[in-house]
């Protein structure tokens, strides 16, 4: 199997699929809608609204491609064709890891360019360049997490509605659940408390801010269990039977 060809074939799915620039229509009119509302109202945005702003939009957005890239195989019912041998098994999940990073740098790169011209556009403070940087790295780190955990999941139970539906799950029901913790008698507050230490929970609250900065032990923490869940998909996926 020729990794950079299904790495390639990845990247060309997405950019000749219609669905791609629904999507990104979809991602853009409501921040632009937003962002009108708020210039109407005071005559400038401030650059950490803008920013907090889209990087949820393109955040869930990367997602769903990142799960589309996932499932494609199987909803095509192709798999087979790529995992008949161990030696393609483990390529294909190595391919599958460089596209989610691909990915991760086309929407850093689609958001530093919306960012760009609202700015250019509008009054306000503007979004420095290392801010950017950050995105990218948080957008690699998100992706990669997320991806490589449904991924695992994809190949325990080769599921496409149920892959998207996990991600939709986690990315947007675990947030707004997550504050109503503390009712639960005796273990709410304890619960709480320990999703600061647990990838899903607080790689997600980021996306709804302009402070993509990590603890010392969120840094530890994430990087170690993108590492596992990338060992865990080689050695399944070299044994798995599709």
């Amino acid at each position: 199997m020729n990794v950079l060809q299904l790495v390639k074939y990845d990247l060309y799915s997405i950019v000749k699929s219609p669905l791609t620039y629904i999507a990104l229509l979809l991602t853009i009119a409501p921040q632009v809608l937003i962002t009108c509302l708020v210039v109407n109202q005071t005559h400038k945005i401030d650059g950490d609204m803008l920013i907090g702003m889209a990087i949820w939009f393109f955040s869930v957005t990367g997602l769903l491609f990142v799960i589309r890239t996932i499932t494609r195989d199987m909803a095509q019912g192709t798999l087979q064709l790529y995992m008949n041998k161990k030696k393609n098994r483990l390529g294909y999940t190595i391919a599958k890891f460089i596209s989610i990073i691909l990915i991760a740098i086309l929407f850093t790169v689609l958001l530093t360019v919306y960012v760009q011209i609202v700015q250019g556009l509008t009054d306000g403070d503007n979004v420095k360049f290392n801010k950017f940087v950050d995105i990218l790295w948080f957008y690699i780190i998100f992706f990669l997490f997320y991806g490589l955990l449904l991924y695992l999941v994809a190949m325990i139970v080769p599921k496409p509605a149920l892959i998207f539906t996990l991600g939709i799950f986690l990315i947007l029901v675990v947030p707004f659940a997550e504050p109503f913790l503390p009712m639960i008698p005796k273990f709410g507050e304890k619960i709480q408390h320990s999703l600061k230490y647990i990838p899903f929970s607080y790689l997600t609250k980021k996306t709804q801010s302009s402070n993509q900065t990590f603890t010392h032990w969120q840094w530890f923490i994430t990087p170690a269990s993108i590492v596992v869940l990338f060992i865990v998909n080689l050695f399944y996926g070299a044994k798995k039977d599709i």
